[in-house]
């Protein structure tokens, strides 16, 4: 019986040996897979462009009366509302400051831009402003010299962009 329960305890730690070999095989193998803590991105994002759900364009003059001959400053805020981010061309060719009276088109901040397109990448909560002067005269597509003077009287001013508006701010020359 004593070499019965001998050969019993021989076979069960060769047993337990030959099971902690084949599982420690496993782990040391080759074919192991190594896991990157920090992962990288497999696709890459691409903003698009605004669009009246992404921004707000807002236009603020400073006064709301100037003097024939004077010159108005107004504020330009481009403010991101969406939820993505998304590019828009702030340049004052496309972002353009408008002047009328009536259906007379008095000035705008396109016909004498030279400085072209500036793009910008806006983030959720971002805002750009920037300042534009009106000089009180007129402009014409071109940069066209010695237009009429515009007289004494009402004026509204708008900002824009490619599919986005602002709301109309009246002014008063004189």
């Amino acid at each position: 019986m004593l070499v019965l329960l001998a050969g019993v305890i021989v076979a069960l730690v060769v047993g337990v040996r030959a099971l902690g070999g084949w599982v420690g095989g496993m782990v040391e193998s080759d074919d192991t897979v190594e896991v990157d803590p920090t992962p990288e991105a497999t696709g890459t994002y691409v903003p698009v462009d605004c669009t009246s759900a992404d921004v707000q364009l807002t236009l603020t003059p400073d006064a709301t009366s100037y003097a024939l001959g004077g010159t108005a400053s107004f504020e330009v805020s481009i403010t991101h509302t969406g939820e993505n981010p998304c590019t828009i061309d702030a340049g004052l060719a496309t972002r353009e400051i408008v002047i009328t009276s009536g259906s007379d088109r008095i000035w705008s901040s396109a016909d004498c831009d030279t400085a072209g397109s500036r793009m910008l990448l806006l983030a959720p909560g971002n805002q750009d402003v920037e300042t534009v002067t009106w000089g009180t005269g007129r402009s014409a597509p071109g940069c066209t010299a010695d237009l009429p003077a515009p007289g004494a009287g009402t004026y509204q001013a708008v900002v824009s962009a490619p599919g986005l508006e602002s709301t109309t701010v009246v002014l008063r020359l004189g």
